[in-house]
């Protein structure tokens, strides 16, 4: 069947539906309600979304507003995230109609953390036990031995019966729960549907298990070192890769071996501060995909004569990279969609204005690009999951927050899931467009303009110029929680990818070294000019604010071009390059050398480094400006704020500063953001707005109460001075046997 006729039968079949965005719960009635910080901050509705390997079913974890035991023992229940409430496990079968219920899959009091598919009838969860409601009661006298309250175990579900069986047994995650690495679901075996490939430390080590989710028999199939850490295997079950970790000798082993090779060799040998950078740069850039050959895997990488980011064979016997399997001709990769069970590259991801999808089975690829076309314009579909039959897709946009739908390959028909933030549907948002402008020195450039709900496209409106993180990270075209807060406010708010930014190739990027607060921020006030001229922008209303490397772009922007901001905010950002390179060598060194490259040197070029440095430029600045951080962030430290506050301070400067209490540098507890935008919105009105909207909350009202209440989150009072007591739950063994741990009966009774 030729391409041609592939995509006109899937075309033919989506233009005979009758269902798409509209059939969302309330997605079809007027966005009239105003959107408020309570919506935009609220946490994920589901998480762990999944497509059966069969195409059938999806599963999810589904959040409720109730905390779960292990935040209550821990007293998280002030930080009304994801992590800490509860979640449901889920199943949608596909087949059933659109409007059936999807079915509860019982856990008891576990408390579930993830799960994986190991066949088209079961799951595995991954989850964390409460001691009591398992048989597992403290002990009577008083002993040294440490009592846990809570403990890890894999929970096998077949979805048909909901029956569920724990892998090991209770018995053996209980007598596993004090290792440092738990289990873990290798592999699962598709060509043994009962059977599935788990690492585990069974005994004392490792090991790697075949277990039998029928019948829980369990026969150790690899023997690991005292200092194994992960595995790799191919879908026959045979491992091919190993990871050694040896603390006290600081170093790190990685072992191969080949389809017919029987005997480990070290393929590579890094200390353990280099095996951090491998591992992180690893995460963007290395491996990718497997191939049919274990001698060859895909990675992702820009060789030193390429000027993008592309997929590459890596020879695994010599180390060398090979042939280009794909590159975009303009932008780089973004991301590699993998098959679940072979681990091999489906799709390519990458960004041009909005992040887009490649699939290289040309029927896959045309059935996706029908359904991008499906949805409407303005909306960007992104590929969760794929295989022969069924498609797992999340839709965002501007007006649309994200959702999840379903798409079945053979009856060409798109069956909606769930949104991803409920308290958005029929709220008022803004729509954005997608512009290219070009700077005083020809350069083009990508800028996004959310346009205020309510008002003319073609309006002068009080304008937010936003600045973009990273410096290498974008904006695109889709859904920004924090434009749209802005909008709502009746700011238009401008976001341009200035040089330097991601995705837009190496010599883009590297055009920023060393031009932080010249040719970078011309590309910045050459947007806010562009926009002047668009008829979108009142100049005489115009404030500049950004996130972390955004933070810094709006302190440059108050001594570069002064006269052209009404006001100034900056979150997270650097004031003092030269001594954050400083703190960098102390802290993360592994990232001095990328710092100086792209600010400069401090020791070699001091006088460069302090003319793009704020807090040396104070005598250049006008606007009143507002400094916010976090004082949990491990990225960029509070002390950058501080000092940046000391000197305005000693300078009779026009200022204002806060600490945002248990935030780090991403704000991503919902009370640390909403505290954020809000004093954001009061700062910045002063200066933008003529008149003050009744409901808006002063920047007095903020900052002299102490508790700061966002109501609707998960009940209950929420204060930004507790601090953050909340888990970091990509490791729970440290909390589970440190904080949620009790020797001692009477105390533990009293708790």
């Amino acid at each position: 069947m030729s391409i041609k006729v592939v995509v006109s039968s899937v075309w033919s079949g989506l233009l005979g539906l009758v269902c798409g965005i509209a059939c969302l719960p309330e997605a079809a009635a007027a966005q009239d309600r105003p959107v408020t910080i309570n919506d935009l901050v609220q946490p994920p509705i589901v998480k762990a979304v999944s497509l059966a390997p069969d195409g059938r079913h999806v599963a999810y974890l589904e959040r409720t507003n109730e905390f779960h035991a292990l935040a209550r023992a821990l007293d998280s229940v002030h930080r009304e995230d994801a992590d800490n409430l509860h979640h449901h496990l889920r199943l949608v079968d596909l087949a059933s109609p659109d409007d059936a219920e999807p079915v509860r899959l019982d856990l008891g009091s576990d408390i579930p953390m993830g799960i994986d598919w190991v066949g088209p009838n079961r799951i595995v969860v991954r989850a964390i036990a409460v001691s009591e409601d398992n048989g597992h009661l403290p002990p009577e006298r008083r002993t040294r031995e440490p009592y846990y309250r809570f403990y890890w175990r894999l929970l096998a579900v077949d979805i048909r019966t909901g029956q569920r069986q724990v892998l090991f047994g209770d018995d053996e995650a209980w007598d596993m729960r004090d290792a440092d690495n738990f289990a873990s679901v290798i592999h699962p075996l598709p060509d043994r549907p009962d059977e599935v490939l788990v690492a585990a430390h069974r005994r004392s080590n490792f090991d790697l298990w075949r277990l039998n989710l029928a019948t829980g028999e369990e026969d150790r199939v690899e023997q690991a070192r005292s200092n194994t850490v992960d595995w790799a295997a191919n879908e026959d079950g045979r491992a091919y890769f190993r990871l050694d970790v040896d603390v006290n000798d600081d170093e790190v082993r990685i072992y191969r071996r080949g389809s017919d090779d029987s005997r480990w060799s070290r393929d590579e040998r890094l200390t353990l501060n280099e095996f951090v950078d491998y591992i992180e740069e690893a995460e963007r850039s290395i491996w990718v995909a497997n191939t049919e050959s274990e001698a060859e895997v895909l990675v992702s990488v820009r060789p030193a004569e390429a000027d993008r980011r592309g997929v590459y064979r890596y020879d695994l016997d010599t180390g060398e990279i090979g042939d280009l399997v794909w590159e975009h001709p303009q932008y780089d990769l973004h991301s590699v969609l993998r098959d679940g069970f072979s681990d091999q590259m489906v799709a390519v991801t990458y960004f041009d204005d909005r992040r887009r999808a490649h699939f290289f089975d040309r029927r896959l690829n045309a059935h996706f690009q029908a359904l991008t076309a499906y949805f409407e314009e303005d909306a960007v579909v992104l590929p969760v999951d794929a295989n022969d039959q069924a498609f797992l897709l999340y839709v965002t946009g501007p007006q649309e927050p994200g959702s999840y739908y379903a798409y079945s390959i053979d009856e060409t028909r798109v069956r909606p899931l769930m949104p991803v933030n409920p308290a958005l549907l029929g709220t008022r948002l803004s729509p954005v467009s997608a512009e290219r402008m070009e700077t005083r020195d020809g350069l083009e450039i990508d800028v996004f303009v959310t346009h205020p709900a309510g008002y003319p496209r073609q309006s002068r409106r009080p304008t937010v110029v936003m600045p973009h993180g990273g410096p290498e990270a974008r904006d695109s075209f889709g859904f920004d929680f924090v434009a749209q807060y802005f909008a709502s406010e009746g700011w238009r708010v401008i976001q341009p990818n200035f040089r330097g930014s991601g995705g837009y190739g190496s010599t883009f990027a590297e055009l920023a070294h060393g031009e932080w607060s010249r040719t970078v921020q011309d590309d910045i006030t050459d947007t806010l000019a562009w926009s002047v001229g668009q008829g979108l922008v009142d100049p005489g209303r115009v404030c500049i604010a950004g996130f972390s490397y955004g933070g810094y772009a709006a302190l440059a922007g108050a001594f570069v071009t002064p006269e052209s901001y009404r006001c100034v905010v900056s979150v997270a950002g650097l004031s003092d390059p030269a001594a954050y390179i400083e703190w960098s060598r102390e802290n993360r060194p592994d990232s001095v050398e990328y710092w100086t490259r792209q600010i400069g040197d401090p020791e070699a070029d001091p006088d460069g480094v302090r003319a793009m440095s704020p807090i040396h430029q104070i005598n250049r600045m006008r606007a009143p400006i507002l400094l916010l951080h976090g004082d949990t962030d491990s990225i960029v430290p509070v002390e950058q704020s501080d000092s940046m506050a000391n000197a305005l301070e000693a300078a009779g400067y026009d200022y204002r500063s806060r600490t945002i209490k248990g935030a780090g540098h991403d704000f991503d507890a919902p009370i640390s953001l909403a505290r954020t935008l809000a004093l954001m919105e009061a700062f910045m009105g002063e200066y933008l707005d003529v008149e003050q909207p009744a409901d808006r909350q002063s920047w007095q009202e903020l900052t002299e109460v102490t508790r700061f209440t966002v109501p609707g989150l998960g009940g209950g009072e929420s204060g930004d001075d507790l601090g953050d007591s909340g888990l970091d739950l990509t490791d729970l063994r440290a909390e589970i046997s440190t904080a949620a741990q009790s020797s001692d009966p009477e105390e533990e009774a009293a708790q």
